[in-house]
């Protein structure tokens, strides 16, 4: 019996570290996105409500992009961790090249889409938000839109890393971006005066046009740093010659067969998202800064979760490689375990600094209320719901298997969350925080299919 134990705690122990060590990385690169986000609001909303209402609302169509992109990525980070498992190096870095190359031809398709259709997007949408929000809304859309391309070879790039088992490039990275979206932020959104006597500058104050630019070179000097990196410094990728970008269709077609499937997958749900942020529109102002501030919060504390999500798909995409089929479903059990141990420890500390955090936003009296009331709910439903709802089909995607987790997030976005959400929020009149509500029904939902 003590030597089956001690079998278990060491295999405890192994998949712990496995995973630890390849999520940490993705931690530290998950909390500096999330506080990209957070800055972003926060500066925001010292310009005024107005004005992280507009960035609420664009971020919501963001969020769809960056959704999209990230789900392209998918079959380029498989395919290059399934090579990296069978340690064909050439044949990992023929299927980067291809999958940078899909990249830039989506990113640019829908960059363009949104430089033609940016202002109907937003009033179809948006409609019924104040004059105000709308036009900061068009402003920040404007500007963002030209990052679209840079962001799309970005991720593809740090996708690309990650399924050769570097994780810690992506992380640096990010950090890079991120000290420069703050100091950009700072001087283009207040301006700064400096005066030294002999040396004097001064710049004006550029408002929600300033937090759109400081995004803008941020990621424009990400993906200066990622394409310098992936030319000359990484050890599994090495693309420093243009040999590699002529078009190999074969490669193409598997890496779209299994970013397609999941980009399907990936832009349903967020349309479904963005529809249940067409309901808080309706519900006013106060509704709309309250779930933007909510959001950037819980999802700096899903973190964990989300890192996790990402170490399992790259796990099990190397296992899959080396023939290693039956460790996958430990794999991605064990990671379920561990997210819900985390998720639970972060949601315990953030419950009695919830005042001191929500200081940073400087919301309003009415948004505060909303605010707490999903903050509390959400520490409850994190922990139980998220982890075995979304770490499974990243696993699953790995392996090949895109379609059954497309089917079950479509089906219970638009069946559940969208449902429930229009039934609670509006119907019920529980407003912004039973939207949520109908979100935590959705995640029970695909936590049954996944289980």
């Amino acid at each position: 019996m003590s030597l089956v134990n001690s079998a278990i705690l060491e295999d405890y122990k192994h998949r712990s570290k496995e995973l630890i060590d390849i999520s940490a990385p993705l931690i530290a690169e998950q909390i500096f996105i999330t506080l990209m986000g957070i800055v972003n609001t926060m500066m925001a909303s010292s310009i005024g409500e107005y004005a992280v209402s507009a960035v609420g609302m664009i971020d919501s169509i963001s969020h769809l992009i960056v959704a999209l992109f990230a789900a392209m990525t998918t079959g380029g980070t498989i395919v290059v961790a399934q090579y990296i498992g069978r340690k064909e190096k050439e044949k990992a870095t023929g299927a980067a090249a291809q999958a940078i190359v899909l990249a830039t031809i989506f990113s640019v398709v829908i960059a363009l889409f949104f430089a033609i259709f940016r202002g109907p997007v937003i009033q179809s949408l948006y409609g019924n938000a104040d004059a105000d929000v709308i036009q900061a809304a068009n402003t920040y859309l404007l500007i963002i839109n030209f990052s679209f391309p840079i962001l799309a070879l970005t991720q593809t790039i740090f996708g690309i890393l990650r399924g050769s088992g570097d994780t810690r490039t992506p992380m640096f990275i990010t950090i890079a971006m991120n000290v420069f979206n703050v100091i950009f932020g700072y001087i283009l959104i207040f301006g700064i005066r400096i005066n030294l006597g002999f040396f004097s500058i001064q710049t004006s104050s550029l408002g929600i046009t300033g937090a759109a630019l400081a995004l803008l070179l941020a990621r424009l000097i990400g993906l200066i740093l990622c394409i310098y990196y992936i030319a000359f410094g990484s050890k599994n990728i090495r693309l420093n010659g243009w040999q590699y970008f002529k078009p190999d269709f074969k490669v193409q077609k598997v890496v779209l067969g299994l970013g397609v499937p999941t980009s399907i997958e990936s832009g349903l749900f967020n349309v479904g998202k963005l529809l249940t942020q067409i309901f808080i529109v309706g519900m006013g102002t106060a509704a709309i800064a309250a779930n933007s501030v909510a959001g950037s919060i819980m999802s700096f504390m899903n973190v964990p979760g989300q890192a996790f999500s990402t170490g399992v798909m790259i796990l099990v995409g190397q296992r899959v490689g080396k023939n290693e089929i039956e460790d996958v479903k430990k794999t991605i059990m064990f990671a379920v375990k561990l997210g819900m141990v985390m998720l639970g420890g972060l949601c315990l500390i953030c419950f009695p600094l919830t005042n001191a955090i929500l200081s940073l936003y400087k919301p309003g009296p009415e948004s505060m209320v909303y605010i707490k009331q999903i903050l509390y709910a959400g520490y409850v439903a994190t922990p139980l719901l998220w982890s075995i709802s979304f770490i499974p089909p990243a696993g699953l995607r790995a392996t090949g298997d895109v379609k059954y987790t497309m089917v079950v997030a479509v089906i219970s976005m638009w069946t559940f969350r969208i449902v429930f959400g229009y039934l609670f929020g509006v119907t019920l009149g529980l407003g912004v925080v039973g939207v949520w509500f109908g979100m935590y029904i959705d995640w029970i939902v695909r936590g049954l299919f996944f289980y």
